[in-house]
């Protein structure tokens, strides 16, 4: 069994800089922040869970099937946000202007994988990059400043160019994500 998830990998200089002055901010560190390391950042389309080895062509076949012919775009990194809410925020999170020309393949492929019996979770997509899971908040005054200060700010352009098949391998020093298979979005 792998743990496996299907996910965009996000590559931004501008945004990864921000970031790593954040976590080494004297003021914010006092806050409790697990910091997503750069090289793990992506946008979940689809979280799959504990899969046989042997459904993974299937699941290789099904990606292919799906993105067929969509293009390879680009978007903007934009504002933060915390979920669930601001009042009791868990993950600071990093906005994406659009994902529009990804939404038909991921329709189709969620469709895809419901027909083959892969159990998954269907809530709606909300594209976002976490940057961090929030343990607890010493200084919520230095938080929220970075948050309104950031509100709106753009982190520059993304490009969407594949779509990967992940296992998620969990080690002590925080998850490790392993491309096993990269569709090339065309164009």
């Amino acid at each position: 069994m792998k743990r496996l998830f299907i996910g965009v990998p996000i590559e931004s200089d501008k945004a990864a800089k921000h970031a790593g002055i954040w976590k080494n901010d004297r003021k914010l560190i006092s806050n409790n922040l697990n910091w997503t390391k750069f090289e793990n950042w992506h946008i979940t389309l689809f979280f799959l869970g504990d899969t046989t080895v042997s459904k993974i062509s299937l699941l290789q076949n099904l990606m292919e099937q799906s993105f067929n012919g969509i293009e390879a775009f680009k978007t903007e990194l934009i504002g933060l946000g915390v979920f669930p809410n601001p009042n009791n925020p868990k993950v600071l999170w990093m906005d994406l202007t659009d994902i529009q020309p990804l939404l038909p393949g991921r329709k189709q492929l969620g469709d895809l994988l419901q027909q083959n019996g892969f159990p998954f979770d269907n809530k709606p997509l909300k594209p976002h990059l976490t940057l961090a899971r929030i343990k607890y908040l010493d200084n919520r005054t230095v938080f929220d400043s970075l948050l309104n200060d950031y509100k709106k700010y753009s982190f520059g352009s993304v490009e969407i160019d594949r779509i990967v098949l992940y296992e998620s391998i969990l080690t002590q020093q925080g998850p490790v994500y392993k491309p096993l298979f990269e569709k090339l979005l065309t164009g």
